[in-house]
């Protein structure tokens, strides 16, 4: 004797790259700048060496003088090029450049792991330990273009003294950095409080898709916990405010790959969608009160 079962047919699944597609371009564009930070002054492309009094421009030696100019023009390229971004589209320079950044965001799931109301002392003690790590790590990253690191380990050269100086005194900044994680970028990062009071525009914003309310996402939530500047993003479009507005975004579509991660796999249409132009909302959706239906 048999017997039949009716089943429904399998959901199928989506790729790892369709519910992780900014994750990825965005690490590796992260990736990209610090190996261009470390490659640009290790191979000599444009590197000044105050320890030594001497300075390199595409493998030439050349006077310190001589060197600072392309430090100078890189600097102003970098600003220049922050006001463009934030121009064309906010804080795409925090999102998706920024090293600082992309380091705040890493030590942010370190700390979630390591430093929360339920880690051990001793994994709270590790977390110190693995930020001043990162933050002397960080450091000696940009220290690299203005000395010979190796004169850390010579108390003969003159600038000695002045360069631990200067070190540590930057220390005390990166490792606050580092280990408040995100929230660096949330509340006192200067380029962020900068790229805020600055005039901007978003060509695209994300937002909830205009056919989906807040009562078609449920108890769900992924995006609001996976946003690294701690906003709302299916109406944060709406708000008009420095810290839970479209001001502190950093365009990252984290929430946009959050949403197919969550929907996908149940064979739903993501709500969440990148948008030129916000669809009209009544004060409810803005304010965050759900209707009940």
């Amino acid at each position: 004797m048999s017997t039949s079962v009716n089943s429904a047919p399998a959901c199928p699944q989506p790729s790892f790259m369709e519910t992780h597609k900014f994750t990825v371009l965005r690490n590796t564009v992260y990736i990209f700048v610090i190996l261009m930070l470390i490659i640009i002054p290790v191979l000599k492309i444009a590197k000044i060496d105050l320890a030594h009094d001497e300075a390199w421009i595409f493998g030439h030696k050349v006077p310190v003088e001589d060197g600072l100019m392309p430090v100078i023009l890189s600097l102003g390229f970098f600003a220049i090029l922050v006001i463009v971004m934030n121009l064309f589209n906010g804080r795409v320079f925090c999102g998706w450049i920024c090293p600082g950044g992309w380091v705040a965001e890493i030590q942010d799931v370190i700390r979630k792991r390591m430093y929360n109301p339920r880690s051990s002392t001793l994994s709270k003690i590790g977390y110190y330990g693995v930020s001043l790590i990162t933050a002397v790590l960080f450091l000696a990253l940009f220290f690299n273009w203005v000395t010979d690191l190796r004169v850390f380990f010579y108390s003969t050269n003159p600038m000695f003294p002045w360069l631990w100086a200067a070190f540590l005194s930057a220390l005390v900044v990166v490792y606050f950095e580092v280990f408040i994680g995100k929230r660096w970028c949330r509340t006192f990062c200067p380029t962020g409080i900068y790229q805020k009071i600055t005039p901007y525009h978003h060509k695209v914003k994300p937002t909830m898709a205009p056919q989906f309310n807040l009562a078609d996402c449920g108890t769900c939530k992924e995006c609001i916990k996976n946003c690294p500047m701690a906003l709302d993003p299916r109406r944060m479009a709406y708000i008009n405010d420095f810290y839970k507005g479209i001001q502190a975004c950093i365009v990252c579509g984290e929430c946009i790959d959050t949403c197919k991660q969550v929907m996908l796999p149940q064979c739903k249409e993501p709500l969440m969608t990148w948008v030129t132009e916000l669809p009209e909302r009544d004060a409810d959706f803005i304010s965050g009160k759900v209707k009940k239906s």
